[in-house]
Formats: C-alpha cells, sequence, structure tokens
C-alpha cells in the first residue's frame, strides 16, 4: 500500500476537518391543533376565521406535512359557534382528527358515554376529510381514564373502531398563553404582551429540549415527536417565531402518520392516571422511575400563576 506523503496527509486531514464534520439528524417533530373550530377568548378585531388564516398560512410557509386539526363537532352543532375555522383548514388541504363531540373528557365520564362522543363526531369529520383519513383519535385534556377499567373499554372501542390514539410528546401548556393574550391585547398593554411572547418561546423551547433529554433516558436513541398546539389567538400570533425557533434548534417537520410509525407510538403504558401527560412520561411512570433517573428536574419554568394574574 502506497503512503501518503507528509504534505498530501496534512492537505487531506485538513480538508476533511471542513468538509467531514458528522451530520447528526435532525429531531423530527408533528405538528398538531386541538379544539377546533374555537379555543380560548378573542382579542379585540380579531375573528375565529382570523385565527385559522394566519395558522394555515404559517404552516405553508413552513412546509408543515399534514398537520392534523382535532376537532369538536358539537361547538358547532350544539353550542352554535362558527364552522369557519374548519372550511378554512379544509381548503387549506389539512387533515381533520377526532377529539370528541363536546371536549367533556373522560373524567366527567363512563366509557359508554366517552365512546358516544367520539361517535357523534365522525358525520361531521366525514363531511371534512373526503378521502383523507380522520381515524386519528386525541383525548381531551390527554387524560386516558382515571381507572384501568374505564381506560381499557376506551381502548378497546378506538381499536375496535380502526382507530389510532394521537399521542403527545411535547406539550408545553400553550394553551395557558390565550386569553391572558386577549385580555393584555383589550388593554394595549405592550410590556405585557412582550412578557407573554418571550416566556411562550421560552417555554416551548425548553420542553423541546426535555423531550429530547427523556427521549435519551428512556429509549437510548431519538424518537419523532408530536407538538400539541391550539387554535388560539396567541397560538396563531406566535406560530411563526415558533416553527423558526424551532428550526434554529434542529427540527424537521414531519407529518403525524410519519411520526407515529415509530414503534414507541404502539407502546401502551398500561397506568391509570387522574391526570394527562405526554405519552413519555406515562411511559417513564409505567417503569417505576423518576425524573432524576433520566436526567430531569421537576420544571420550574411555566408561569401559571402569573398567566392567571396578568392584565387583569
Amino acid at each position: 500500500m502506497k503512503l501518503l506523503s507528509a504534505p498530501l496527509l496534512f492537505i487531506g486531514v485538513a480538508f476533511c476537518w471542513v468538509s467531514c464534520t458528522p451530520v447528526f439528524a435532525a429531531t423530527e417533530v408533528a405538528i398538531t391543533v386541538d379544539d377546533l373550530p374555537t379555543h380560548g377568548q378573542l382579542p379585540p378585531g380579531v375573528s375565529r376565521e382570523d385565527i385559522a388564516r394566519k395558522m394555515t398560512a404559517v404552516l405553508k410557509k413552513h412546509s408543515v406535512p399534514d398537520p392534523y386539526a382535532f376537532i369538536n363537532a358539537g361547538k358547532v352543532d350544539v353550542l352554535g359557534e362558527s364552522a369557519g375555522t374548519l372550511k378554512i383548514w379544509q381548503e387549506a388541504g389539512f387533515p381533520f382528527g377526532n377529539h370528541t363531540y363536546l371536549h367533556t373528557g373522560l373524567n366527567k365520564q363512563t366509557a359508554a358515554e366517552f365512546s358516544k362522543e367520539i361517535e357523534q363526531n365522525e358525520p361531521m369529520l366525514r363531511r371534512l376529510s373526503g378521502e383523507k383519513d380522520w381515524h386519528y383519535f386525541r383525548y381531551p385534556f390527554l387524560r386516558e381514564g382515571e381507572t384501568l377499567e374505564k381506560r381499557n373499554a376506551v381502548r378497546k372501542y378506538l381499536a375496535d373502531h380502526g382507530y389510532k390514539i394521537a399521542q403527545v410528546t411535547i406539550d408545553f401548556e400553550d394553551w395557558s398563553w390565550n386569553d391572558p393574550y386577549a385580555r393584555c391585547k383589550e388593554k394595549g398593554d405592550e410590556k405585557a404582551m412582550s412578557w407573554l411572547e418571550k416566556t411562550y418561546l421560552q417555554n416551548a423551547t425548553e420542553h423541546l429540549e426535555r423531550a429530547r433529554i427523556l427521549q435519551k433516558g428512556l429509549f437510548k436513541r431519538e424518537i419523532p415527536h408530536v407538538l400539541l398546539l391550539h387554535i388560539g389567538a396567541f397560538d396563531a400570533e406566535m406560530l411563526d417565531k415558533l416553527l423558526t425557533a424551532y428550526e434554529k434548534n434542529g427540527v424537521k417537520f414531519v407529518s403525524l402518520v410519519q411520526a407515529e410509525k415509530d414503534e414507541v407510538y404502539a407502546v401502551d403504558p398500561g397506568i391509570a392516571a387522574k391526570w394527562g401527560s405526554e405519552l413519555t412520561y406515562q411511559i417513564l411512570n409505567a417503569r417505576g422511575k423518576k425524573l432524576k433517573d433520566v436526567g430531569l428536574m421537576k420544571y420550574d419554568g411555566y408561569p401559571a400563576a402569573q398567566l392567571e394574574k396578568i392584565c387583569l
């Protein structure tokens, strides 16, 4: 074998230093949006349709593939709220999923009552979806049942009716910024709105990083993630900045269908809980592990008390 001379060897090493740096895989994240047609208070001069138009435009700008919207048809049929947001989502070519008829929540219902709400949502899903697959189900409040009997009964219903559970792995409580934003916008409080923007993006990016740490601690590998958002006024206002921040943090957007092909999303943690949580935290609890076991501390960055009081 012919050896390289020293100068040629140096050139080769220098070239590789510039061009052979390993390229790490991006973090894949699917974007999903809950509570269509309506969620949260409206700021002055903003309509439900304005929110939907802004969100769909931003999702297209960032080339987000097939962002699922999880609907509550009863908000239109029973509560008389506008169906305009649904039409705008449909015209954007985006898919829909089932979020129950009235978003009552499993803790307040029997398994049979809850299953009935799933069924009641289907006529509108069929009308909106055409040939698109609407058999993705998102639990309201992410609550899957406070008893194993109830939890297993609903899971059986979903499986028997061809549904896949649209699990979540990143939830930074985005919904809780929407009402404060409406209040601060009405007061014209620019300082407060600046704080809302800062804390929203901070919580969103910190939860992305926590999801990355948790996946390594649980699975020793990267997994595709699913982000939960809502059809709220501040979500719409912040969506472009949020998606840009995620892109700068190495995120590649994928579809829910693609993300949930990963075997992690077929895991049934098999635990009952009063409160909802991301799938990854359910798995953590099912394994009897604590946050410290996977390199995490309890999160203390969520400004719940401040959000409740700001601009009152």
